[in-house]
C-alpha cells in the first residue's frame, strides 16, 4: 500500500503540470488591405492584446461591445502574430493572424464567430462604381457599419439604409460589415461592375424608413400628417379676450419633437400675429425673483397663418430638435398681436414633454 501511495505521489506533479499547461485553440485569421475582419464573441469584450501593432489594429466596436474588428496595418506583412480577447464573462479567445496569401479566395469568410451563435449571418454581393451610388436596405435599422477599404469607399447609414460610393474607376473586391438592431450580421461583398439597378433590398416587403432632416420632403410629409391628426391633449391651453390658444398634440420622431397648436378666434375682430417666440424659463416662484430664460427656436413651422380671421380657427405645427427640460423650468410659447393687446402665453411643463407620443 505504501508503495502504491509513493508511486501516486510521484505521478501527481506531472498530472498537475499537464492541467496547468493546457493550451487554448488558436484558429488562423487571414487579413488584407481590401477587407475588414470582425470577431463576434459571446459577451462584451473587456480586454484585447495582440503581438504586432505594426501588422494589425484591433478594436472593440463600442456600439456592439461583443464585436472586435481587425484591420491590416502593413500590406503583405510576413509572419504570424497573435491576438487574445477576454470577455466580461471570463471567457478567453485566442487567434493567430497572418496576411492573406496571393490568390487565396476570401469571400464571406470575414465574420468569425467564436461561440455557438444564436443570431443570423447573411452574405450578399453588391455592385459599386464611380458613376452611381449603391443603396442597401436592411430588414431592421443599422447600429454599426464598416467598409473594408476606407480609402476607396465612402459609406453612410441611417435608419435601415446604407449608401456606398467610390471615386475610383477600378478597385479590388472589398467587403462591408453591418449589424442591425436585432443583432443580425451582414457580410456584403463589394465588386466593381455595372448593373441596371444599384438598389438592394435584403428583405422583400420592408420599405425604407426615411431619415428626417429639418428642411426635407420627409419633414414636410410628417408635418402634413400631424395637421390631420385628431386632438389628444385636452388639458393644456388658455382662453383670454375671446381667443383660445392650446396644445393639441405632442409627438416625437427621430431627432425631432412636433408641437401641434390649435387657435380659435371667438370675436369678430381679426387677430394679426406679429411674431411667435419660444423660451425655456425658470418657474417663477417668488414675486421679485429674477427669471432666467433661453430662447429656443423651431427648426420648421407649418400652416402658420399671420391672420386669424374673426370667428375662425387654425392649426399650426412647430418642429424642434428633441429636448427635455428640468422640473424647475417650463417651456413657453408666446404669441403677440400686431397693433393689439391680445398677448397669449402658453406654459408647458416637463411632464407633458416626457409624455410625447411616438409619431408612426
Amino acid at each position: 500500500m505504501k508503495k502504491l501511495i509513493y508511486i501516486l505521489l510521484l505521478l501527481l506533479p506531472n498530472f498537475v503540470s499537464a492541467q496547468e499547461t493546457k493550451k487554448l485553440d488558436s484558429p488562423m485569421i487571414y487579413v488584407s488591405f481590401d477587407k475588414i475582419k470582425h470577431v463576434i464573441l459571446p459577451a462584451p469584450v473587456s480586454d484585447i492584446s495582440y503581438g504586432r501593432e505594426d501588422f494589425i489594429k484591433v478594436e472593440r466596436v463600442e456600439s456592439v461591445p461583443n464585436i472586435v474588428r481587425i484591420t491590416a496595418q502593413e500590406e503583405r506583412f510576413s509572419g504570424i502574430t497573435n491576438l487574445v480577447i477576454v470577455c466580461i464573462d471570463g471567457s478567453v479567445h485566442s487567434f493567430r493572424i497572418t496576411y492573406l496569401p496571393d490568390g487565396t479566395p476570401d469571400e464571406c469568410d470575414n465574420i468569425i464567430y467564436d461561440f455557438e451563435k444564436v443570431t443570423q449571418t447573411y452574405c450578399f454581393q453588391v455592385i459599386v462604381n464611380n458613376s452611381n451610388t449603391t443603396e442597401i436596405f436592411l430588414p431592421s435599422n443599422v447600429v454599426y457599419c464598416r467598409q473594408g477599404n476606407e480609402e476607396v469607399f465612402g459609406v453612410e447609414y441611417y435608419n435601415n439604409m446604407i449608401k456606398v460610393n467610390t471615386t475610383f474607376e477600378k478597385f479590388a473586391p472589398s467587403n462591408l460589415f453591418a449589424v442591425d438592431k436585432l443583432n443580425n450580421t451582414y457580410e456584403i461583398t463589394i465588386v466593381n461592375d455595372y448593373a441596371l439597378s444599384y438598389s438592394y433590398n435584403f428583405e422583400d416587403g420592408r420599405s425604407y424608413v426615411a431619415h428626417i432632416d429639418a428642411n426635407s420632403i420627409e419633414m414636410e410629409k410628417q408635418i402634413n400628417k400631424l395637421h390631420l391628426k385628431k386632438r389628444n391633449i385636452f388639458s393644456l391651453g388658455i382662453i383670454k379676450n375671446k381667443f383660445e390658444f392650446s396644445l393639441a398634440n405632442l409627438y416625437v420622431k427621430d431627432d425631432f419633437m412636433f408641437f401641434v397648436f390649435d387657435i380659435r378666434n371667438f370675436s369678430n375682430i381679426d387677430y394679426d400675429i406679429d411674431f411667435v417666440k419660444c423660451f425655456i424659463r425658470d418657474q417663477k416662484k417668488m414675486k421679485n425673483a429674477i427669471q432666467q430664460e433661453v430662447q429656443y427656436d423651431p427648426v420648421q413651422e407649418k400652416d402658420f397663418t399671420k391672420r386669424i380671421f374673426g370667428k375662425s380657427s387654425n392649426r399650426f405645427v412647430l418642429a424642434f430638435n428633441k429636448f427635455t427640460i428640468p422640473d424647475d423650468k417650463v417651456f413657453e410659447i408666446e404669441m403677440f398681436e400686431k397693433g393689439g393687446g391680445r398677448h397669449m402665453r402658453l406654459s408647458i411643463q416637463n411632464e407633458y414633454i416626457l409624455s410625447a407620443e411616438l409619431l408612426k
